[in-house]
């Protein structure tokens, strides 16, 4: 395969995505509308316990997430999905627009004793387990930048401890990228902080 056609193949892909938020106000087609308005009709979406269930255990939550870096380059904006809480247009199956509604909820969350959950920061969950000298992270999102923000966030709320081990539950760059947003590399480099990943 050519770079040529690669890089079309790619640009052909990203373009809906680009513009998905404008297409949503589209009406839809008849046959997709039918489809949709069935769906509406066929499960119960005036029962809202999905809802309280994903803010069970919900410690704090900051107004809004806007992440930054050192250059002022926005590298994460959970703010910009907020068309999501609306009413699901026509064009959209409302059982995947409540699936989105869920996902995005996002803040400092309690799982049980001694383990917390940070959402929304990224497009994973950082896991946070308080040991009795310090923290266990679990997964540490896609960039330094938005790990530091979920630390931090976090330990506004948290009991001020060290940070004494990082997991990672598994490769996909999403569970590992930001590490360097959580500790340094000399604190892994001299086992200050050991670090639990497969080869």
């Amino acid at each position: 395969m050519t770079n040529k056609l690669l890089f079309l193949i790619l640009i052909v892909g990203f373009f809906p995505l680009a513009y998905a938020q404008d297409d949503l106000r589209l009406d839809a087609e008849p046959a997709t509308r039918n489809v949709n308005d069935a769906v509406q009709q066929s499960l119960p979406f005036d029962n809202t316990e999905d809802f309280e269930l994903a803010d069970r255990g919900l410690v704090a939550r900051p107004d809004s997430i806007r992440i930054v870096d050192d250059s002022g380059n926005v590298v994460w904006d959970l703010d910009q999905f907020g068309f999501v809480q609306d009413d699901p247009p026509a064009s959209v199956n409302p059982s995947l627009w409540r699936q989105a509604q869920l996902n995005s909820r996002y803040g400092l969350y309690k799982v049980t004793d001694r383990i917390y959950q940070v959402r929304g920061f990224d497009v994973s969950n950082m896991t946070i387990i308080e040991g009795d000298t310090g923290y266990i992270i679990v997964d540490t999102l896609l960039t330094a930048e938005t790990a530091r923000a979920a630390m931090d966030f976090a330990m506004q709320h948290l009991a001020e401890k060290p940070i004494i081990a990082v997991f990672y539950s598994h490769s996909h760059a999403d569970h590992f990228g930001g590490v360097k947003g959580v500790i340094s590399q000399e604190q892994s480099d001299t086992g200050d902080v050991r670090v639990i990943a497969s080869e």
